[in-house]
């Protein structure tokens, strides 16, 4: 699958070009960090930044996307946000897909119904450029999202073969198009796949028990079909949220868990076949849901069930976490009241989802220069 250069971020002039007006003026500034908060691509209609765990934003940290769901006559979409200008380009209209795990690529992987066939498309985040990848034959089942791996060559997914059936992973090789079942592991319910970043293309999958769901396993697969477990859920951790990420270019991983009265932190490394996981960031306070790491591996991002949803960015080298801001999202049973935290591929703005006053937005806390060296 081929590709351009990620030299530069220029906006795109044109019909696709919706508008230009920058970000306007901050909605506030917060009193710890001094990060500056700004509602991003602002509309009428409710939106969301999707998943916080492998960022939908290209490598340069110019442009992110953002998902806007119907309302009224107007209908949802996809759209790629230019942090630099605040320029939107809308690349999708109709019923907003959850688009694939591809994280910080050159591409924007996402399916869409194309003349009557389920296809996996991808766009350009620097050009716009819009090319149907392959089909998504119907007899398979029902497809999840998907991640697609760092080299452009494989498509992993979860897929519920028939109503009533727990999902397995499946496996297209994107050159051959040929596919196959990567795992199908009996009394587990897989979703959240993740390709490693790390040159080995390894799928993260998590795997729910049912029908109780009281163990949440986190796996490793490796194309071919071998699972090896990561140590998280008991003996090793209490039982994982559901929320993980590759920790950058490495083979080790950072997850939350649940917690109790006992537990001295709930944040975690582990890394496939480990004999314990490591706890990162020891706090009985502070008790950590949406995770997600920035693409250097150098922090970690998460958000708390404190009052106002704080968000916090901790050092893996020191241990040291602070406040960015508070999202004050209001929870109301859906994703894009869901904080879903991550930070842009250079690291100067904190991207999260949250509903303010009834009214679901993506926001951005543009961090202070030199703030991150200070953890």
């Amino acid at each position: 699958m081929g590709g351009l250069s990620f030299a530069a971020c220029v906006p795109l002039a044109g019909a696709q070009l919706q508008k230009a007006n920058g970000h306007g003026k901050p909605i506030e500034v917060d009193s710890e960090s001094g990060a500056e908060i700004y509602v991003l691509g602002r509309d009428v209609r409710p939106a969301d930044n999707i998943y916080g765990e492998q960022p939908y934003g290209d490598a340069t940290g110019c442009r992110i996307a953002i998902r806007y769901y119907p309302l009224g006559d107007r209908p949802g979409g996809i759209s790629i946000l230019d942090l630099r200008d605040g320029s939107l380009h809308e690349i999708l209209s109709g019923v907003p897909p959850f688009p694939a795990f591809h994280a910080w690529g050159q591409w924007l992987y996402y399916p869409e119904m194309v003349e009557k066939k389920n296809m996996l498309r991808r766009c350009n985040y620097l050009t716009l450029e819009v090319e149907n990848v392959a089909e998504l034959p119907p007899d398979r089942g029902k497809y999840s999202y998907g991640t697609v791996s760092p080299d452009h060559c494989y498509y992993a997914v979860s897929v519920q073969p028939s109503e009533g059936e727990l999902a397995q992973v499946h496996l297209l090789d994107l050159r051959t198009k040929q596919w196959s079942v990567l795992l199908n592991k009996p009394g587990f319910h897989a979703k959240h796949e993740q390709f490693s970043r790390d040159g080995r293309n390894r799928v993260l999958i998590q795997l729910n028990r049912v029908p109780d769901r009281k163990v949440v396993l986190l796996s490793e697969l490796e194309i071919g079909g071998m699972e090896t477990p990561f140590p998280a859920d008991q003996p090793y951790t209490l039982r994982p949220t559901g929320h993980e990420a590759w920790i950058g270019e490495t083979s080790r991983i950072f997850f939350s868990t649940g917690w109790n009265k006992a537990t001295s932190g709930n944040v975690w490394i582990g890394e496939a076949g480990d004999d314990s996981a490591t706890l990162v960031h020891e706090d009985q306070e502070k008790h950590f849901g949406h995770i997600s790491v920035s693409r250097d591996g150098k922090y970690w991002i998460g958000d708390t069930d404190e009052p106002g949803i704080p968000i916090y960015v901790g050092s893996f080298a020191s241990g040291r976490c602070r406040r960015v801001c508070i999202s004050r999202t209001t929870y109301d049973g859906k994703q894009w009241s869901h904080a879903h935290p991550y930070l842009t591929a250079d690291n100067k703005w904190l991207i999260f989802g949250a509903l303010r006053k009834t009214h679901p937005q993506v926001h951005g806390a543009k961090l202070p220069e030199g703030w991150l060296e200070t953890l």
